[in-house]
């Protein structure tokens, strides 16, 4: 495990520009999340609005979890319609659009800082955050780094890409926990949350700069000459916006879509919600919640270093198996403390539980993401892999909608009874469940094949399937997940008297 040995000076210059990248797109996800995290907290969280607004008080808005859901939901739109620029990277190549949405995103991030105060500045937040979410640029380059990496070193070369997210999410904590904030000139001093948004502007001298080394993939050059080829001779091109979902390609499109999905649900609740969590179940300040958010952005990091190595060793549906567990142990773990929690005490042994949990849980979340990313670029051939992946991406984060509003309404207006967001991170047990349930009855190996054999016609050959070697393990394990779902729900139903 660890880095890559077998590389060469472009290799390593791809993984370099890769992870800069993805740093980017990591602190950006966390940034909306750190901003709203000023529900609840000490006393003296009045006197911190005053002189540093948190984001509520900037916008003049009612700083309550179902507002922050809505906010959430329609900041997500974008990421949705980010699947119609997905086919220009089949159709023009992966280098240019990187550049243009790279930019674009880093542009539009920056922007938001700038969002003038009060209800009208809101909807210019939205509008930002909206183009900002449309160019989100991590996916093409996480697909560049797949197409140049070599087959042995894939799974670790992603890996480590992803991680290079969380060590941005990381950073992105230490500025809200350290309550750093930006000075423009000497009329403009930005608060916290808008200097989060602001910095990422770095990105413009190591992004451009790095861009002009960059070459086009082999893979997407030699398929473009085949398409050239087919061309001269009056053949129908192969690509198209609805190419994925021809009959030979669609069960591996329904099967992203449901893990994505899910798993979408599930990751970006927690991504989502977890600052509020802390904040009206734990009564913990802003300040606590970026310390607190540190070692979960850890977990998380060191989980998507190491998941490469660990897929490349184990393979890509033992993975997902392995770490599912894994997760839903730590989803358990993360949930039900928070019930002893009462009134305004203040536990930290309960907290530190908690955080122990969380980290066990997104240790194990991240393999099973990275494992899902990995397996869906390697059963999707060339000349549609951005495209496939714009579509799944797009029904994947439609749960980035759905899940601010279900976690925040569900919360406060299902709960109702103030200790009531614990329980809805343990309902996210269900869809995990789902999610597993899918990827292991239904996800062909991808692990050890040149990405060119990889044809997705091959899954209706007459190998012999998943599910013929173990078809009684996974019905045992979805089952499992269910009994322990219920237990900790009836538990909780006791513990704060719910029906």
């Amino acid at each position: 495990m660890g880095v890559p040995t077998k590389m060469n000076k472009y290799l390593w210059f791809v993984l370099i520009f890769a992870g800069i990248v993805n740093f980017f797109d990591g602190w950006c996800s966390i940034a909306i999340t750190l901003a709203m995290s000023g529900i609840g907290g000490g006393i003296n969280l009045d006197f911190r609005r005053i002189t540093n607004p948190d984001f509520f008080t900037y916008f003049d808005i009612a700083g309550n979890p179902v507002t922050m859901g809505i906010v959430l939901s329609i900041a997500g739109i974008g990421v949705m319609a980010s699947v119609s620029f997905k086919y220009l990277v089949d159709k023009h190549g992966r280098r240019p659009l990187t550049l243009w949405t790279s930019i674009a995103f880093i542009t539009f991030s920056v922007l938001i800082s700038f969002s003038p105060p009060g209800s009208d500045g809101l909807v210019i937040f939205l509008i930002f955050r909206i183009l900002a979410n449309y160019f989100l640029s991590a996916d093409i380059v996480v697909l560049i780094m797949a197409e140049e990496a070599p087959n042995d070193l894939r799974g670790s070369l992603i890996g480590m890409v992803l991680a290079l997210g969380a060590i941005g999410g990381i950073a992105c904590g230490i500025i809200q926990a350290t309550g750093m904030r930006v000075q423009i000139s000497s009329e403009i001093l930005l608060t916290t949350w808008q200097s989060i948004f602001f910095l990422t502007s770095i990105g413009y001298f190591f992004i451009i700069p790095l861009f002009f080394f960059l070459k086009e993939t082999k893979r997407f050059d030699a398929m473009k000459k085949y398409e050239e080829w087919r061309k001269k001779r009056g053949l129908k091109p192969k690509i198209g916006w609805f190419t994925p979902w021809k009959k030979e390609f669609r069960r591996v499109m329904i099967l992203g879509s449901i893990i994505g999905f899910l798993g979408t649900l599930v990751g970006f609740a927690q991504l989502t919600f977890f600052a509020l969590y802390f904040a009206k179940d734990l009564n913990m300040s802003p300040e606590l919640i970026g310390i607190a958010s540190l070692p979960l952005l850890l977990a998380t990091g060191t989980g998507t270093f190491i998941a490469g190595s660990i897929l490349d060793r184990w393979g890509r549906v033992p993975t997902i198996h392995r770490a599912g567990a894994m997760t839903l142990i730590g989803l358990v773990i993360f949930s039900w403390p928070a019930v002893f929690v009462c009134g305004d005490l203040f536990n930290p042994l309960i907290i530190i539980l908690i955080i122990a949990g969380g980290m066990l849980g997104i240790f194990g979340g991240t393999l099973l993401t990275t494992a899902g990313v990995i397996l869906g670029i390697e059963i999707t051939p060339t000349h549609i892999r951005s495209t496939a992946g714009g579509w799944t991406g797009t029904i994947s984060r439609g749960a980035t909608v759905l899940a601010p509003f279900l976690m925040m309404f569900g919360a406060e207006k299902l709960g109702g009874l103030g200790l009531s967001y614990q329980f809805m991170f343990m309902l996210m047990i269900f869809p995990l469940s789902t999610a597993i349930f899918a990827a292991y009855l239904l996800a062909p190996e991808g692990k050890g094949r040149e990405l060119e054999e990889i044809v997705v016609t091959e899954i209706y050959t007459k190998q012999k399937k998943m599910r013929e070697k173990k078809h009684k393990e996974p019905y045992y394990f979805y089952l499992l997940s269910f009994a322990v779902a219920f237990c900790c729900t009836f538990i909780y139903s006791l513990t704060t008297g719910s029906s």
